[in-house]
């Protein structure tokens, strides 16, 4: 049977609107003896999660890869993934979360061991899970150069800045696809084709903050890149 430890989430206004790194941690949300189910609040916790681009990598003490998956989007999308493994419960892994996000100029890592864990609930009878060692808070890194930023949009280049009717894309692809967010990351506009210098029309907006969400192939977040509209 399996085993589900109950993951409680709180998130106040304040925590939204000042949140950082340092409030993000490797969580289990669901595990058994073969697989486990990770989670990270970093949608929260950290301003413009929308914009997160997370990377995980779950390994042995020796170093052998588990598991590895780039995610983005909403709060589940980027926040949660499951992986099977076969990894015995006498043994420990080493799970590895890397966010970056280009809007606030900021990496955060965090690290932390997973470790299977015993309880007992009544005499003489024990229930397990996977469960993390020390739920320590993310480390934050600034990101001083866009070579540090690994999406496709590293490259990319919005002009005029500010912007007054249209804005025009620069950069090393030809047709480019993407989202317009406003400041609280909801979806105004999405753009499929836009030829590289082909002028987006931006003159209906209020002045003010926007995002754009780039997405790759796959339709995954590629890259966030910010323009003012005046």
């Amino acid at each position: 049977m399996k085993k589900i430890i109950a993951l409680i989430i709180f998130v106040s206004a304040n925590l939204v609107s000042s949140g950082q790194c340092s409030t993000v941690s490797v969580q289990v949300s669901s595990s058994d003896t073969s697989y486990v189910q990770l989670y990270h609040a970093g949608f929260f916790n950290i301003p413009s999660g929308f914009a997160n681009i997370c990377e995980w990598e779950v390994t042995t003490f020796s170093g052998e890869i588990i598991y590895q998956d780039t995610t983005s989007g909403t709060a589940f999308e980027q926040g949660l993934v499951l992986f099977d493994h076969s990894v015995p419960i006498t043994d420990s892994m080493k799970a590895t979360i890397v966010i970056t996000n280009d809007i606030e100029g900021i990496i955060c890592k965090m690290n932390d061991t997973l470790y299977w864990e015993e309880k007992e609930v009544l005499p003489g009878s024990f229930i397990g899970n996977w469960a993390v060692l020390s739920s320590n808070g993310g480390v934050e890194e600034e990101i001083t150069s866009s070579n540090e930023v690994a999406t496709d949009a590293k490259n990319i280049k919005l002009f005029p800045s500010p912007v007054h009717d249209y804005f025009q894309i620069e950069g090393d692809q030809d047709i480019y696809s993407f989202n317009i967010l406003d400041f609280n990351g909801r979806i105004l506009e999405t753009y499929d084709n836009i030829y590289r210098r082909e002028k987006v029309d931006v003159s209906y907006f209020p002045s003010g903050m926007y995002f754009i969400q780039f997405r790759d192939r796959n339709y995954r977040i590629a890259g966030v890149k910010k323009i003012i509209r005046i």
